[in-house]
């Protein structure tokens, strides 16, 4: 019975300096996604919108939820960066114009369209057999890892590059073997890595493409030139340029990459006595929903959550809170599930004999009862219960059930309503009941 999952750490109440929004409405900031209180929400002025923030030391994640005012069209995105800063050692990594790059049997054209949407990379037309740029830089004893962006046109399709380190001082043309990485729209990343023994001048080189017929034509962009292994790309222009540690983009994927997809299909939850749109951001009456994703347990250090909601009622993006973090989930089902809409709504009498009601919030309550839990997930269970009751937890109950309604009426981000023991119920097997409040 259902597919319990529970993240009992939200690791973006540790970001540091704070959780950073593309766009913010006023005072509703995106420091609220982390408070305790529901009614605290950060809303972004349109319908896309990204949320992201650094840790102060890398941790691991395998899910992401946000409650908000989202329609079932809203697609999420999650990316995951656990990279250190590093520092690409080419100059004007992108202006293949500049007289720093040597340009041999070929003709150089901007304005073209590049893997970033910006119009920012080059065409290169061959004039002869042997077209190649090539830039000089000095290194000092190390690994090195030369990267660049290339795509073939027309003939040139198919014809293999050579991506090369060269040494100035006569031991030839040198590299490993070339790792090529398909991008989409016939963009691919090529990167060699070399072992420098001696300081001194080298170039990097492409001959794009290799054995070239006149006329061919191959576009490049972002070159790189970093110390050790391959890693995401970072412009640079006079200088070098520095990416800082967890850094993400617009475009790149990184140590995860969750792809764009729908957030919470389930048909919107239409309130008695609320407008649709009203009923999307009625947190305390039963509104909202849960935006949520899995992925393989990563470790990171950064991570940036996009966000479109092209149908949303409200007309903008709003959350009332985010969890990211570590989710465990027991190997066998539940004994018991239950889910209740806690209704503070008292009711009253008149001197007429009319019975009427005070309005009031409602709250979901989800109750579970496990059995047959190994000894690794009785300690796990145990180190979840042993933290205060004073602090959230998400739980989903049914998760991936198909029954789309299901899986949002058995999710809740709540506190526990009681002490939950963990009792030994047969042979090493142990068992729990554990009641959630929501927020």
């Amino acid at each position: 019975m259902g597919n319990l999952r529970i993240i009992a750490s939200n690791a973006a109440r540790r970001v540091t300096p704070g959780l950073i929004a593309s766009s913010t409405d006023g005072l509703l900031v995106a420091a609220n996604l982390v408070s305790d209180k529901k009614s605290d929400v950060w809303r972004a002025t349109s319908t896309a919108a990204r949320i992201g923030g650094a840790l102060p030391a890398p941790e691991l994640a395998s899910g992401v939820a946000l409650l908000g005012n989202f329609s079932p069209a809203t697609t999420m995105r999650v990316r995951l960066s656990n990279e250190v800063s590093k520092t690409n050692l080419i100059t004007y990594s992108e202006a293949f114009g500049d007289g720093s790059w040597e340009k041999v049997g070929l003709n150089l054209s901007g304005g073209v369209s590049a893997p970033d949407g910006s119009n920012n990379a080059f065409a290169i037309a061959a004039t002869g057999s042997d077209p190649y740029f090539d830039k000089t830089l000095t290194l000092s004893p190390g690994t090195y890892t030369f990267s660049i962006f290339l795509k073939g046109v027309g003939g040139s399709v198919g014809k293999a590059p050579n991506v090369w380190f060269w040494n100035i001082g006569g031991l030839g043309g040198f590299a490993s073997a070339v790792d090529a990485r398909p991008l989409g729209a016939g963009w691919v990343r090529y990167a060699a890595t070399c072992t420098v023994a001696t300081g001194g001048s080298y170039r990097v080189r492409v001959d794009a493409p290799d054995s070239a017929s006149a006329g061919d034509v191959v576009h490049i962009f972002g070159a790189q030139v970093e110390s050790g292994s391959l890693s995401s790309y970072f412009p640079s222009g006079a200088t070098q340029g520095v990416r800082p540690a967890g850094y993400i983009d617009t475009w790149q994927s990184y140590d995860c990459d969750t792809g764009v997809a729908l957030a919470c299909p389930a048909p919107a939850i239409q309130l008695e006595g609320w407008t649709a749109a009203q009923s999307a951001s009625a947190y305390a009456y039963g509104g909202g929903t849960f935006a949520r994703t899995w992925f393989p347990e990563t470790q990171f250090r950064a991570f940036a959550i996009d966000l479109v909601d092209t149908g949303n009622a409200q007309g903008y993006i709003e959350a009332s809170k985010l969890v990211i973090g570590r989710y465990w989930s027991p190997p066998y089902g539940l004994t018991s599930v239950s889910a209740t809409d806690v209704d503070a709504t008292a009711h009253y009498s008149t001197a007429a004999g009319d019975l009427l009601s005070r309005a009031s919030t409602i709250s979901k309550e989800v109750s579970i009862e496990m059995s047959a839990l190994t000894q690794a997930d009785r300690a796990r269970l145990a180190s979840i219960l042993r933290a205060s009751r004073a602090y959230p937890i998400f739980v989903s109950v049914r998760t991936g059930d198909p029954d789309l309604d299901a899986e949002r009426a058995h999710t809740v981000l709540g506190k526990r309503m009681g002490d939950s023991e963990v009792a030994l119920q047969a042979a090493e097997r142990y068992g729990s009941k554990v009641t959630v409040r929501s927020i």
